[in-house]
């Protein structure tokens, strides 16, 4: 009963509150100890032995401690990765989950990442924001994206196998349809580029398991047409942003007869030269017919791309020809049209398209996530190369990624907080090669030598969390640590169960 309710606490936990998941996995720990069955629990951990592999991790993590050279910093982060090695013990050598509680335990998680999108959107609303991320008020939005993913497994896999009646199948549906809505709302990339990997997952699951020929071509064709279709979109968007329409200079005077400024230097965006027609003096004039508030110098150029992102040339008629919303647009510095869709990839894609052109042009990485990843990668590999077999310790990691960040004054040395931003190479730098390598074979593991576990829910999850860890320190952080730690082993066991009481029923009838 008190397993029960620690895991529920667990995944209620983990979309909304870092004090509930610190709280949430002590009680479990100490609930466990308290049970003081030992003889029991020995019996259960030789059954599931498997589950000793990821316990494992936090031991060869230990080989951190070889170049460690800071105390406090080596114990803060062993104690932040504990949970990796008592998780899993927990789960394998207590009473499994009954079907009725596994279902109660995951739509607890369902239920609390629903309690924060809504929250995320009301928030958003009611508040002045500036950067979509900061509607993400519980936990960083990466983090609470990986909890938006596994909600819509979670959902579908309810819809599927479990919902037993059709408004049960409605409420699955629709909560699996208001997440996905919510990550291209937030405009959260990693989140939608691995659910779009899970969903191919699945299409070739059901191709493969399909035993009608005829329904099997329809599924692939529909699945090609489907990638071939998003692919052409987004190769038509990134040409008409990239593509120079201005190569011709048609104009060299406004309307009203006043010349235009032609600036080579300035880049394209969405198909036009940002610093091409435009009269400086018609934009001052017509902007204070416009607004009340003064166009300085970093408001006019946020007007000029705006101007320019809607195809029209910077002038006094461009200006008079806005709406009052495209004006409110400029003054809350909304600098591309495409910015303000509701939905789409030139929403999600645009913005990244703008940093690396600017990155190409002046190598500046503002604003750009993902370009401050490039640049950390780019060292973080630096220092792998220099320290491939030990690592550079547990606690040094941060430390000499900024060091060597400083030594070639990159621009983000002030932006680092979170270390290589990829898990892999942290791991490696945190512990050496043979740290890395056992994490690899962590995450096959399952897939070799625990296949009865294994459900397409498992897999959901394997392929979010092995690419969340290409771009994030995912397992660095409290929420991204302990959904590992916990769920893995959790979705294995469910896995397993199901497995065995399937054979039992087949006996059963037999």
């Amino acid at each position: 009963m008190f397993y029960l309710l620690g895991i529920v606490l667990v995944m209620i936990s983990l979309p909304v509150s870092h004090f509930l998941m610190g709280l949430s996995t002590f009680l479990l720990l100490l609930n466990w100890i308290a049970e003081w069955n030992w003889r029991d629990k020995w019996a259960r951990l030789k059954q599931h032995k498997g589950f000793l592999v990821f316990s494992f991790l936090f031991v060869f993590l230990l080989l951190g401690l070889i170049r460690a050279n800071d105390p406090a910093g080596m114990l803060h982060k062993l104690t932040a990765k504990l949970v990796l090695f008592f998780a899993p013990l927990i789960v394998a050598t207590t009473e499994p989950l009954t079907r009725k509680e596994r279902t109660w335990t995951f739509a607890a998680f369902v239920f609390s990442t629903l309690f924060g999108c809504l929250y995320s959107l009301w928030f958003w609303h009611a508040h002045p924001v500036h950067n979509v991320r900061e509607i993400s008020t519980f936990i960083d939005h990466i983090r609470f994206s990986l909890c938006v993913v596994m909600s819509v497994v979670f959902s579908m896999h309810y819809f599927l196998k479990i919902a037993d009646t059709s408004w049960k199948k409605v409420c699955a549906a629709l909560l699996a349809v208001l997440f996905v809505l919510y990550l291209f709302l937030a405009q959260t990339l990693t989140g939608i580029l691995i659910l779009i990997a899970i969903m191919l997952a699945y299409s070739v699951y059901l191709i493969a398991t399909m035993r009608r020929v005829p329904a099997r071509r329809a599924m692939l064709w529909t699945m090609v047409a489907v990638v071939l279709t998003v692919g052409g979109y987004v190769a038509y968007i990134t040409y008409d942003y990239f593509h120079d329409q201005d190569v011709t200079i048609t104009e060299t005077t406004t309307m009203s007869g006043n010349p235009y400024t032609f600036d080579d230097q300035l880049m394209v965006e969405n198909g036009h030269r940002i610093g091409y027609y435009v009269c400086t003096p018609e934009l001052h004039s017509a902007w204070a017919a416009r607004s009340d508030s003064a166009l300085t110098p970093w408001m006019e150029c946020t007007l000029i791309r705006y101007l320019n992102s809607k195809g029209l040339h910077k002038d006094s008629a461009a200006v008079m020809s806005l709406s009052a919303q495209d004006i409110r647009n400029v003054e809350n510095d909304v600098a591309n049209y495409d910015y303000t869709r509701v939905f789409g990839m030139r929403r999600a894609l645009y913005p990244t398209y703008f940093c690396i052109s600017l990155y190409r042009q002046n190598r500046c990485f503002d604003n750009s996530s993902l370009l401050q990843r490039v640049e950390l990668w780019r060292i973080s590999w630096e220092l792998v190369r220099e320290n491939w077999l030990f690592g550079v310790g547990l606690d040094n990691v941060k430390t000499a990624l900024n060091e060597r960040l400083l030594q070639y004054d990159s621009p983000i040395i002030t932006r680092n907080k979170q270390g290589c931003h990829n898990q892999y190479l942290t791991f490696w730098l945190s512990a050496g090669i043979l740290f890395l390598l056992y994490f690899i074979f962590v995450l096959v593991y399952p897939f070799v030598w625990m296949r009865n576990g294994i459900t397409f829910v498992y897999v959901a999850f394997a392929i979010l969390m092995i690419m969340s860890f290409f771009t994030e320190d995912t397992l660095e952080t409290q929420t991204g640590c302990i959904m590992f730690a916990v769920m893995n082993p959790l979705l294995l066991m469910a896995g397993w169960t199901e497995h065995k009481e399937s054979a039992s029923t087949i006996v059963g009838k037999e």
